[in-house]
Parts: C-alpha cells; structure tokens; sequence
C-alpha cells in the first residue's frame, strides 16, 4: 500500500471523526450546521476526542471555551477521570488546561484537582449556546437526565440500560463501558432496581433491562435512544489515526507495513468485535494481502462513524 493510499485512508478517518463530533456538539449548544445526532451523546468522550481534533480543528476550540463558561455542570468529572486512561498519552495534560478554563470560565471547584497550566486559546464567544431547547432529542438523552436528575452513576446507568434497546447488561459490562468502578455500579443497579426503574434478573451474574420503549414513550422521545461505545470509538479513532501517519510506514516494505497493520488490528481487536464491524479475517490474509483488506477495516470504521451518529 503507497504512502499516499495511508494518507488518504487518515483524511478519510480524520473527517468522519470530526464529523461525527461536530454532529454531537448540537447537543452541547454547539453552533453548528450538522443535523442533530440520532446515538447518545457521551459529553466525556466527546470532550476528550475534541481537546485532540482541536489540534487541527480551531472551531472545537470555541465549543470547548463555552462549555467551559456555562455548561460543566452536566459533565461527570468522575467518569472523565475514568475514561481518560483509554485516550493516548498527552490526554491529561490536555484535560489540564480544559480544567484551567473551567475554573477560571465557569467556577466549577470540582475541576481544581485537574487543573494544570495549560495552552492559552484564541476563541471567539457566542459558538455555543444553552443545550436546553435540545434536551428532548433522542441523542440528548444523557444530558437530559444528569439535567433533571443531577450528575451521579445511577443517572448514567440509567441512561446505558435504555439506551440498549431492550438488550440485558451485567455489572462488568455497564461499568466498563461508562468507566465506572464496578462498586459504584453494584450500588447504582440495585437502587434503580428497588426502585423499580430497571429489571434484574437474578441468575448469576446478576444482570439488568430497561424497557427503552417504555422509556421512550414516557420522556416523548420521537425516535428510541442509542447507547453508542463513545469512549472506545473516539479513543480507537485518534490511535488508529496517529497509526497511519506514522513517519516509519512511509518508508516501509509492503511485507512490514502489512505485518504492523495486522499486529494493530489484533491488538485493537476489542474494539472492532464491539462495534460488530464487518471486517476481513486477518488470518485469511497473509503477508501484503492483509493490505487491502486492513483498507477496508479502516473503511468499515468510517462507514461506522457516518452511520452511527
């Protein structure tokens, strides 16, 4: 694969990514021409992936410095603090000088312990607005219930639980997917069960539902929410691009490049499994065939990205 074919497959992901943010960031107030995202909107992972996509994407920067002033009290500084480890090096630092901003825009004291010195942003006012008037869009789902119901783990669990469609999850699996500590979801699970806002079933592992369509009807959604993996997507999105860019795939054999990809591919393997990407079987492709068909994984992410959002 030519170097200007990786550069094309990065452009491609690059773009989706941004799209996909932009999308999201209508939810957030976020002054934008996108339509209004259809998926769950996860503020933490989108907060994370846009202090990345700031690098080349200025107009992030305005949204981030609004959100600073206003809008930090629907974000979990818990669940940031816990979902930062799957982001690359270099995030904390970011989230530093996020935090300086929050402290000195918006007041927020559960910010101090964040906060570091960080880049002083050139940004223009008035890019994002009140997310209120959003608040009953099915993508808006989590924010409208941290607004009613305040910032904590119950409202997160019960945000996931609707957002699967009638799909059980376990313990394990809510909190590895919000970045919780399974702890803190035993306790949230069994207090929406005894209040009788989700279903347990008590086969071990204990495992919990929620009626999204009840749900759906009760809140007056027009369209059922979707819990899309946020956090692994936006992270899995910024590696896989910082992959392909890599200064050394420039100048590789096609049989090294083919042997990174693979190892890449396997390595994130997690990820592609949970998103159920149709992808090619690396082991059916040896040597420089496994070329085009980690082409048509990244392609596969990036139809993900578009259909998704």
């Amino acid at each position: 694969m030519s170097k200007t074919r990786f550069a094309s497959l990065a452009r491609d992901l690059r773009e989706a990514g941004a799209t996909a943010a932009w999308i999201q960031w209508q939810a957030l107030g976020g002054q934008t021409a996108a339509r209004a995202p259809s998926s769950i909107v996860d503020p933490e992972a989108l907060v994370l992936f846009s202090l990345w996509l700031a690098d080349d994407e200025p107009r992030v920067r305005d949204f981030l410095r609004g959100l600073a002033g206003f809008g930090t009290r629907i974000l979990s500084v818990q669940r940031l603090k816990g979902a930062m480890s799957a982001f690359p090096d270099g995030t904390e630092q970011r989230v530093g000088g996020f935090a300086s901003l929050v402290l000195a825009a918006g007041k927020d004291p559960r910010w101090s312990r964040l906060a570091t010195t960080g880049p002083l942003w050139s940004t223009r006012s008035g890019k994002v607005g009140s997310p209120t008037p959003r608040l009953r869009e099915p993508g808006s789902l989590l924010l409208r219930l941290r607004t009613g119901f305040g910032v904590d783990v119950r409202t997160d669990t019960l945000a996931y639980l609707i957002g699967r469609n009638g799909a059980w999850a376990g313990v394990r699996e809510i909190a590895e997917d919000l970045c919780f500590a399974k702890y803190s979801v035993r306790l949230a699970c069994a207090a929406l069960s005894d209040a009788g806002l989700v279903v347990a079933r008590s086969e071990r592992p204990v495992t919990y539902y929620a009626d999204s369509r009840r749900w759906s009807a009760a809140l007056d959604l027009r369209a059922e929410s979707v819990w899309r993996p946020w956090v692994s997507v936006y992270a899995f999105v910024l590696r896989l691009g910082k992959f392909l860019t890599e200064p050394r795939l420039a100048t590789a054999s096609e049989s090294l490049v083919a042997s990174l990809a693979r190892e890449f591919v396997i390595e994130h393997a997690q990820v592609l499994t949970q998103l159920q990407l149709d992808v090619p079987d690396q082991r059916a492709h040896l040597r420089e065939a496994y070329l085009p068909a980690f082409e048509r994984t990244v392609g596969a992410l990036v139809e993900w990205l578009e259909a998704s959002t």
